[in-house]
């Protein structure tokens, strides 16, 4: 039996907020709740980037993943950091630690923003969605 693999997930592929649907990138993931990292948010173009580090905590939705080797490919290529993407990758996948609402922590496979911030605005709340 292989270990359940989750997905933290903190912008544009968030739940819909009316609809409550999930991003076609998720539809062999199971949402499971509201989740937290600690680290800071920052607009892009109109996407975010989280890096980890800082005082903040970033605002996410936390899934267990039913196919994680071809969801995270499938990511991995919408994130462009899969191999065939021109190096430095504007993203990089990476296992942290997640925290849930009731204090639980779990590892979680996230995309974390790879490039300088210089320039960029940092969403002080860390939710991508307010």
């Amino acid at each position: 039996m292989t270990k359940p693999q989750y997905l933290f997930v903190y912008g544009t592929l968030r739940r819909n907020r009316q609809s409550q649907s999930q991003h076609a990138f998720l539809e062999a993931c199971d949402y499971l709740s509201d989740a937290s990292m600690p680290g800071e948010l920052y607009e892009i173009e109109a996407y975010p980037g989280a890096i980890t580090g800082g005082t903040k905590l970033v605002k996410g939705e936390l899934y267990l993943m039913q196919n994680p080797e071809q969801t995270l490919s499938a990511l991995d290529i919408y994130e462009e950091c899969a191999a065939h993407f021109p190096q430095p990758h504007e993203y990089i996948r990476r296992e942290l630690q997640v925290s849930l609402p009731d204090g639980q922590t779990v590892s979680a496979w996230t995309y974390l923003y790879n490039r300088p911030l210089d320039g960029l605005i940092r969403i002080d709340d860390g939710d991508y969605l307010n």
